[in-house]
């Protein structure tokens, strides 16, 4: 049982959960602000510093980032390219959900283990 109490995808998967959220948040706030005169669309880091966290035997310290866009700009000096947005969207909405069957799959692994393979 010691294998399943350090398994880090328990810590992985639930960071991965929280960076994908937070660029879901970011994301639907851009596209909110696309007809905002001035708005500089932001994105989400989180993949680098979870990987360099998982790489020193730490997943439970990476952190998220948020940055402003350096993109093209409109006229109006709005930054945020809706078809770019949908697409962010729609691939974050994928991963979450992925990650989100990944970590029940842990669950449901743990279980089976705890009740012996009765249900």
């Amino acid at each position: 049982m010691r294998v399943f109490a350090s398994d880090d995808m328990f810590t992985i998967l639930p960071k991965a959960m929280d960076g994908l959220s937070l660029r879901h948040q970011v994301i639907t706030d851009n596209i909110a602000n696309v007809d905002t005169p001035g708005f500089k669309a932001k994105h989400v880091r989180f993949e680098d510093q979870l990987s360099s966290a998982i790489s020193r035997g730490r997943p439970g310290l990476a952190t998220q980032s948020i940055e402003k866009g350096t993109g093209k700009t409109r006229l109006d000096g709005n930054s945020v390219d809706v078809d770019m947005e949908m697409a962010k969207l729609a691939e974050t909405t994928v991963l979450y959900a992925a990650m989100s069957r990944l970590i029940s799959e842990r669950f449901s692994l743990l279980r089976t283990v705890i009740t012996e393979g009765r249900r």
